[in-house]
């Protein structure tokens, strides 16, 4: 159900820049996987569909998942992550982080810690969560999968590595990051050879020409794009050099207003882009994750929005910020999207409420969210929101029964 580029060789398949400021982000992946020649097979799975298929098929649904926290709740996190791929999205991407060691004194430091060697940032390489959420996801699971990778702080040679041992456990999709340094530090201050995100797809492409050795594309790559940027044309050449090196596909950090979607594509239609950007949307349900994320991307929540979410409590303000990532969502597909990412933060309630509003209302196919199929998803599939309204609660803007 893909109309963005299917990767060469493997399954379609990938925040977007999101992830990689403000959630669980970017892992080292250390030691290969499956033999190459499980590779080799997962990647002739399933053919790339034709431009005419990809037409036909309509718009994607996909979601991005979040390797688990240490700590209690990780048991839960991983039966969530497994609702999520029970959902059949047309891929699932995976994020990390980098292990970052700093030493030094850091930015600011007064006193005793003013004397010391100014701070410098450094990555190091270790077995990171997300590295088991790929290897689950690909050993349980048909769903096509992207893996996340960053390039701040990493030398050439340990990309190198992670790249080939992802290529070894079966993934061929990736999504190229520069990245976040750690907060309270500068890019600069990170330790690194490859200094931008297009710096990442060429040593991605690299490795996939010694790697294969056909001269054949086998690999899709997605970047990061802003449509909340306040220069777009900026973003737009910035997109065009990540384009050159060899990217596929964009998918965006987070935004909230159509209008904003829509003029990114508007900079992005220049001959030397030409990517499909695919909206990366995070569900609205949550005023306090959303405030967070307000202060680790830079990008504001509407006021209206924080209007909406502060007057309601449990089960009303869950279906007040479903709502309202409904009308964002059928906003973007009328407007040209190849189809909708969501950001899911493990939270199997918001994704799967918003996946089922998508489908059984035929967002996906055009229509404006509808307010009969909004009632009957909240009646009948998913009726667990924890809160003071009962299951039968309208959803905002539904027609009485």
């Amino acid at each position: 159900m893909s109309t963005f580029p299917a990767a060469p060789g493997g399954p379609t398949g990938p925040a977007a820049g999101l992830a990689a400021g403000s959630g669980p982000g970017p892992a080292a992946v250390a030691g290969p996987g499956p033999a190459a020649g499980a590779a080799t097979g997962a990647a002739d799975a399933v053919a790339p569909r034709a431009p005419s298929d990809r037409a036909e098929a309509g718009p994607s649904l996909s979601l991005e998942l979040f390797p688990p926290r240490p700590g209690r709740h990780t048991t839960q996190t991983w039966g969530a992550l497994d609702r999520l791929l029970g959902a059949g999205p047309d891929f699932v991407s995976v994020t990390y982080r980098p292990a970052f060691v700093i030493t030094g004194a850091p930015p600011g430091a007064t006193g005793r810690d003013a004397a010391a060697p100014a701070a410098r940032v450094r990555v190091v390489r270790e077995r990171n969560p997300a590295e088991d959420v790929v290897a689950h996801v690909l050993a349980t699971s048909a769903v096509p999968l992207m893996a996340h990778l960053t390039c701040i702080g990493y030398r050439k040679a340990s990309v190198v590595e992670i790249v080939r041992a992802f290529l070894d456990m079966g993934v061929r999709r990736f999504l190229a990051l520069r990245g976040d340094p750690p907060r309270g530090f500068a890019a600069d201050d990170v330790v690194g050879e490859l200094a931008h995100a297009d710096d990442l797809v060429r040593v991605i492409r690299e490795v996939e020409a010694e790697y294969f050795d056909d001269g054949a594309r086998h690999l899709q790559i997605a970047v990061a794009a802003y449509p909340a940027a306040a220069d777009r044309g900026r973003e737009a050449d910035v997109l065009a050099a990540k384009r050159a090196a060899g990217a596929d596909l964009a998918i965006t950090q987070v935004f909230y207003d159509v209008e904003d979607y829509l003029a990114l594509l508007c900079a992005a239609g220049r001959p030397d882009i030409g990517l499909p950007i695919l909206p990366g949307i995070i569900p609205l349900t949550d005023l306090r994750r959303l405030t967070r994320l307000e202060a680790l991307s830079g990008v504001r929540v509407p006021e209206h929005l924080v209007r909406t979410l502060e007057r309601s409590t449990g089960a009303r303000a869950t279906a007040a910020g479903i709502d309202a990532t409904l009308r964002l969502a059928a906003g973007v597909l009328d407007g040209g999207a190849p189809g909708v990412h969501l950001y899911t933060f493990n939270r199997t309630r918001p994704a799967l409420d918003i996946v089922s509003h998508l489908r059984l209302g035929r967002i996906l196919d055009g229509r404006r969210p509808d307010p009969l199929t909004q009632r009957e998803v909240w009646r009948s599939y998913l009726n667990a929101v924890p809160g003071d309204d009962a299951p039968t609660a309208r959803m905002p803007g539904a027609a009485r029964p």
